[in-house]
């Protein structure tokens, strides 16, 4: 019988953990972030997993959470893929914990993304870069786009991005685009590391939610 890549855990459970000083990963954005989180959490955004995944030890255990338990479970897979072991997802999210009636750090702070080896963008941000004139590339499956996307965006899947990056314009700005931000983030590093120059690569924060979530149309 396979071993689960990661485990589901209640709010109940994962507070237990807590008051244990087990460390807690948000994979939130810093936006989010900041508004709440769970006390002692530390924040590395999906959209910058690729680049910092490192970061979190392999020798211990790990609590991944996101606001509904999607976009940790997406961190929990990715890590499990680097051989991380004993990695724990908060089922159902902030919204559960709070449901539960559980404590939240509602303190505000000023969070930030750090630096990367391309430009993080936010939606108004990469809409501007698309008026200048930017090229648009969405690296998710063919069925994702299909279902929407940033207007003009051409359709190159992660799957097979190696294959078609000699085909990219390096005279333009090119923005990534996933669903959350995460695979076009991988994109974006792999761009920066075969040549193309960081401050014309940007990658969409929060991905075609996130473009939508600040009131951008999409293509369909």
């Amino acid at each position: 019988m396979p071993t689960a890549l990661y485990k589901d855990i209640q709010p109940h459970e994962a507070h237990e953990l807590q008051k244990q000083k087990v460390l807690f990963v948000d994979v939130r954005e810093p936006e989010e972030f900041a508004q709440v989180r769970l006390e002692g959490a530390q924040l590395i955004p999906l959209s910058e997993f690729a680049g910092r995944f490192s970061e979190i030890p392999k020798n211990q255990p790990v609590v991944l959470y996101c606001r509904s338990g999607n976009r940790s479970a997406q961190a929990a897979g990715w890590l499990a893929s680097k051989g991380y072991t004993n990695l724990l997802n908060l089922e159902g999210g902030l919204m559960a914990w709070y449901q539960a009636g559980l404590p939240l750090d509602t303190t505000p702070i000023e969070a930030t993304y750090q630096d990367t080896a391309f430009t993080e963008l936010t939606p108004h941000e990469a809409q501007r870069w698309i008026q200048e004139g930017a090229y648009v590339i969405d690296v998710r499956e063919p069925y994702e786009y299909a279902m929407g996307h940033v207007p003009g965006a051409v359709n190159i899947p992660l799957g097979r991005f190696a294959s078609e990056v000699g085909k990219l314009p390096k005279d333009r700005k090119l923005v990534l685009v996933c669903a959350s931000g995460n695979r076009s983030s991988q994109a974006s590093e792999y761009l920066v590391g075969h040549g193309f120059a960081k401050e014309k690569v940007g990658n969409l924060e929060g991905g075609t939610y996130g473009w939508m979530s600040a009131g951008l149309e999409v293509e369909r």
